[in-house]
């Protein structure tokens, strides 16, 4: 087996309990499932326009690849050359039922935008941000 990640994203959840989850099953690949950061809310309406719905985004249902993998090295059987992981291979191991999406709600955090990283960076700033999970290891 083996990890992989987008590097784009921070979190606290131990990798560990990943690989541990596909262990146990037959499945090829697992990923962290998250809750996109947003900040717009989410809005249903009828066709003719009227609103029936208005939902903040931390209780919207929805939830995103957050860019932490595990591997089986069969993997290699699901992705062809040229293509994007995600796309296609996960479309395959879809329709297999060898992916697995484990659901966490702890501290994630991409950095794809500015704003992003200005988050980022005041966390950093405070003290102890919450992806330094080594720090408390060893009570750093």
């Amino acid at each position: 087996m083996f990890l992989a990640n987008y590097a784009d994203g921070l979190s606290d959840f131990p990798l560990p309990v990943l690989v541990e989850r596909l262990v146990a099953t037959d499945k090829v690949g697992a990923f962290l499932s998250v809750r996109p950061s947003l900040t717009c809310h989410f809005v249903e309406a009828g066709q003719d326009g009227t609103v029936t719905a208005i939902t903040p985004p931390e209780h919207a249902p929805l939830r995103i690849n957050g860019g932490y993998f595990v591997f089986r090295p069969a993997i290699f059987d699901y992705l062809h050359a040229g293509e994007d992981l995600v796309s296609e291979p996960f479309r395959r191991l879809t329709d297999a039922r060898k992916l697995l999406a484990h659901t966490y709600d702890g501290f994630w955090k991409n950095m794809d935008t500015f704003k992003d990283k200005q988050v980022l960076d005041e966390l950093h700033a405070a003290g102890t941000p919450p992806w330094h999970v080594w720090a408390r290891l060893d009570g750093r």
